[in-house]
């Protein structure tokens, strides 16, 4: 009995998994035989017989054109700026819906499809471009993009030829075969993925040399060109090959900007500028020099990758150094004073300064501190380094302060600091910078100064809650924060600071905290992406010296271990700097420049190795951290 026989019953509908693929077999095999066909189309000079019902379901262009009085199977419909292999491919996926394509054909597919409104032969082409992107095709992607794609595969061509922009510059037919404006697309989009700046220069100059009728476009090319970071004798070899008089007064200003700028060596992070900076740079946290549990002075710069749970060996400070100061100004890096070798009683201060050149990767000698320090502080105000007490020559306590002005090379003093203090902690905020706690005459300050450059004089601010020495201080958004230390109590034994608390400048008032206590002394501190870093330093709790790295956001409750250093170390300094990802990507050798004195310096060697860090044993001596205070500046055994 059959469904349709019986009240009630429910219909089905049925299909065929087969019927559409033997339909467009069929129609193909129509249009092959020439069976049927109503209608010609033209183009290149041949013909294609199709049938005018199945292009107009197919083609929006040929629905308009039949659906009016427009041509009939005696009038061939011609199709201007459309070639045959074009229009061949297109009928071809109407017919079959396969469309094959490559780089050579997919232009004038895309083409014909554009014409004849075939919107899914237009789709198709583009994700064929899209899915071709990579580095040997790129600039053909983008080349076609430009022309005929949307703005999403220009943007996607675009970076891809950004990715792989080292290999085309490389490839000498590939790059004189560039067009201008791509050219100075690849040289204003460099990034990460890109050459030195010495090798985009180098390519620069080759696409010139390689047609005379280029050098009109020189302003354009060299303006895109970071200038200042191409090595002088580069620049002074092109300058001979180019006579100044050929040259257009955007070229010549441009050289003469770089040239000026390696002839102010002293001055460069006064200079700085869009031109003068690192290409992509990667804000790294950075950890250098310091004294190990076993007291060795270290000379290691250690680098924290992106979530500082892992550290990798970047290189070397131009000597061994403890109880030293850094500070950057415009990525610039400055390691001033400290000791060279141990010394608990810090006779032998140093007062030498070392400037660091992330774009050359090259160590400077600049000029000498007046004052020898050791467990001093000196950050940065106004663009100049300042420096204030600290221990002197033979271990007394300073109150010297100075100020280093880099576009002079030249230390100048500055009123001195209210007292002789060790051991005390700054930052600066808005221009002004703040000193807080110390140790003077056998007993830890609450105390906290600040200094009015405008005004050259020092003004006591509220002190703060806690007395503390060998503790932190670091600015985060309107507040100034003070972070562990130690302090003599009434029995004249060190005891650990744990509380930390914040002051803020606009109504002078320091407040307590609630993140956990924090039993740390001698450690470093930074503010990297808006959090508090401390690394490494000294339990006295414990009576060690520690390997972990801790963070604490400004409202956060509590200090979280993110890590740990390859080694225990106390007083090292802790800093945060941009850094060309080169730099951090792969190793590399460079030589020191010459220094202010005469002597030479130690090698910057930078290098990254692939190996996981080591978690080392924490090896600290029981009283290393902690000892007798005394009156003189010797109070702690270092």
């Amino acid at each position: 009995m059959s469904l349709a026989g019986h009240a009630g019953a429910e219909g089905r509908c049925l299909s065929s998994d087969t019927y559409l693929a033997k339909l467009l077999q069929g129609l193909q095999h129509l249009r092959s035989q020439n069976a049927l066909c109503d209608v010609t189309l033209e183009a290149g000079g041949l013909s294609f017989p199709a049938h005018k019902a199945v292009l107009a379901s197919a083609s929006s262009y040929c629905k308009m054109r039949f659906s009016g009085a427009g041509a009939g199977p005696d009038a061939p419909l011609q199709l201007a700026g459309v070639t045959a292999g074009g229009l061949r491919n297109v009928l071809a996926f109407v017919y079959s819906n396969r469309l094959e394509l490559t780089l050579r054909t997919v232009e004038e597919t895309l083409a014909a499809a554009e014409a004849l409104l075939v919107r899914e032969v237009v789709r198709l082409c583009f994700q064929f471009l899209e899915e071709a992107l990579d580095g040997r095709t790129c600039l053909e992607v983008l080349r076609i993009a430009k022309r005929l794609g949307p703005e999403e595969l220009r943007q996607k061509a675009r970076r891809c030829v950004g990715r792989h922009c080292g290999e085309i510059l490389a490839d000498l037919p590939r790059l004189r075969g560039l067009d201008r404006e791509t050219l100075c697309e690849i040289l204003e989009g460099a990034g990460a993925e890109a050459p030195s700046e010495l090798e985009l220069f180098r390519a620069a100059v080759r696409w010139l040399r390689h047609d005379p009728t280029r050098g009109k476009d020189a302003a354009e090319i060299l303006r895109r060109l970071r200038l200042p970071l191409v090595p002088s004798q580069e620049l002074q070899e092109f300058g001979r090959e180019m006579a100044p008089t050929e040259m257009e007064p955007a070229c010549r200003q441009y050289f003469q900007e770089a040239l000026d700028y390696h002839a102010r060596l002293y001055a460069q992070p006064a200079l700085q500028s869009e031109r003068t900076q690192v290409r992509a740079g990667a804000d790294t946290l950075l950890v250098l020099g310091g004294r190990t549990a076993d007291n060795v002075v270290c000379a290691d710069i250690w680098a924290a990758d992106q979530s500082s749970r892992s550290w990798e060996k970047l290189g070397d400070l131009p000597g061994p150094l403890y109880n030293h100061c850094v500070a950057v100004i415009h990525d610039f890096l400055f390691v001033m004073g400290g000791q060279d070798r141990f010394d608990p009683t810090g006779q032998c201060p140093s007062n030498k300064v070392f400037r660091l050149d992330p774009r050359h990767d090259t160590w400077l000698q600049v000029a000498s501190m007046l004052e020898r320090r050791t467990r001093f502080h000196a950050g940065v105000l106004n663009d100049r380094l300042v420096a204030v007490g600290g221990g002197a020559l033979l271990g007394a306590l300073s109150a010297a302060a100075e100020e280093y002005q880099p576009a002079e090379n030249e230390w100048r003093p500055i009123v001195s600091f209210p007292v002789p203090v060790a051991d005390h902690a700054g930052a600066t905020h808005k221009g002004i910078f703040y000193v807080s706690g110390g140790f003077t005459a056998s007993r830890t300050l609450r105390d906290a100064y600040s200094y009015l450059s405008r005004l050259r004089c020092w003004i006591k601010n509220r002190p703060m809650t806690f007395a503390r020495c060998d503790h932190g201080m670091a600015t985060v958004g309107d507040r100034l924060f003070c972070v562990g230390g130690r302090a003599l109590n009434h029995a004249e034994d060190w005891v650990p600071v744990n509380e930390t608390e914040a002051y803020c400048p606009a109504a002078d008032q320091w407040t307590v905290l609630t993140p956990s206590p924090f039993d740390r002394c001698q450690f470093g501190l930074a503010v990297h992406q808006q959090q508090l870093y401390i690394t490494g330093g000294g339990s006295l709790r414990r009576r060690e010296k520690e390997d972990g790295v801790f963070i604490c956001s400004p409202s956060g409750k509590a200090w979280q271990k993110v890590g740990a250093l390859p080694k225990a170390l106390v007083d090292h300094s802790c800093c945060s700097i941009r850094l060309s990802r080169r730099i951090l990507a792969k190793p590399q050798q460079k030589p020191v420049e010459a220094p202010a004195t005469g002597k030479k310096t130690s090698t910057l060697t930078l290098f990254v190795t692939n190996k996981h860090n080591p978690q080392p044993a924490l090896l600290g001596t029981a009283g290393e951290v902690g000892s007798n205070p005394s009156g003189s500046a010797q109070h702690k055994p270092c």
